[in-house]
């Protein structure tokens, strides 16, 4: 409670309450989970997390930035830490000197695995409150909005699942291609909460009202054809003969050809086409979640998670267990979109 103090006093200042929480949750992390934004050219920016390269295998692309998402012990869950570094990424890619270079961009997790939410691991008794939840939650929702209105073509790479808060991550880019066994998973209903950082209007404009409210009230776990059906998935592909690295560079080649000033152009029609009333939808989402997080069901739900394996604490990652097994086993993860069991909810 004392750690988000502020959110309460910065409640009618939203700047200054995304600035404050961006600060806060910065001290919020580990030595093994950070983002990287890979560009690919020279670049002078002060961030630490910034590379001058492609990863290996996406080299061809010449004006597309590869941003990814590294914590192997939450499945890419996103710390506190995390999100700051979000921010910042974005804040550099708003910088027309950056993006008048770059045509897309393309966010994947590192291992096999997309993201499973926020991870709550580290300070977890602060997180848990609903002082917490706003400042996660307002930080999130405007670095995911300013992220959605750059004039880049944002792509998603999904492998092994997008839950919760991932899920959302997801649908703030332009298109999402999935590796064919790939799950989406909207399991926030399961946590005693609603959407957090604005994936619930996102999803409505994407797969329109009835199937947004069907996967948010009964968190549907989404197969990678599922998704397809439903337009939540642009493309998919398998892993074992394709390989990520190739379908990226297939889906994003087309992106990636053209002019920036033209590529620009057209995003930002669709952005000012997409974006009329969202603002106002953002922000009642975020109201609505502000309510739900740290009430009786949420809290019940986190309890009866924690309850699951408190008596395994033990029992970490033994090695004759599956990933499937191990993860209902880490003892101090409760949440599916809040990494802390993630099989627990799903």
């Amino acid at each position: 409670m004392e750690l988000f103090a502020f959110v309460d006093a910065l409640a009618d200042d939203r700047d200054a309450l995304v600035a404050r929480s961006r600060e806060v949750l910065r001290g919020l992390g580990r030595d093994d989970d950070y983002l990287t934004l890979h560009l690919p050219f020279a670049s002078r920016s002060p961030l630490a997390n910034v590379q001058s390269s492609l990863p290996s295998g996406l080299e061809t692309l010449q004006k597309t930035a590869v941003l990814e998402i590294h914590s192997p012990k939450a499945r890419n869950a996103l710390s506190g830490k995390m999100m700051a570094e979000l921010a910042d990424i974005v804040t550099l890619l708003e910088d027309p000197d950056v993006h008048d270079k770059l045509n897309a961009v393309v966010v994947r997790g590192t291992g096999g695995w997309f993201c499973a939410g926020a991870d709550l691991r580290v300070a977890q008794q602060e997180l848990t409150s609903r002082e917490a939840g706003a400042a996660m939650g307002a930080l999130m929702v405007d670095t995911l909005t300013r992220f959605r209105r750059l004039p880049l073509v944002s792509i998603a790479c999904i492998e092994g699942g997008a839950y919760g808060g991932g899920a959302e991550l997801a649908t703030a880019c332009d298109f999402r291609i999935l590796e064919a066994n790939a799950v989406i998973q909207f399991v926030q209903v399961r946590m005693g909460v609603s959407p957090a950082w604005g994936g619930g209007a996102r999803l409505y404009k994407i797969v329109g009202r009835q199937h947004a409210l069907r996967l948010l009230c009964t968190a549907e776990k989404l197969s990678a054809q599922r998704a397809l059906e439903l337009k939540l998935a642009d493309f998919t592909f398998d892993a074992a003969t394709d390989g990520a690295d190739a379908a990226i560079c297939s889906f994003v080649t087309p992106f990636d050809a053209i002019a920036p000033a033209v590529s620009h152009g057209a995003k930002r029609v669709i952005n000012r086409a997409d974006d009329v009333s969202l603002d106002a939808v953002l922000s009642y989402e975020h109201d609505v979640f502000k309510s739900l997080w740290g009430g009786p069901a949420n809290l019940e739900a986190l309890e009866g998670a924690l309850k699951k394996t408190k008596n395994e604490r033990c029992c970490l990652d033994p090695p004759s267990r599956s990933v499937h097994q191990t993860s209902v086993l880490m003892p101090t993860r409760f949440a599916c979109q809040w990494h802390v069991g993630i099989d627990q909810f799903v």
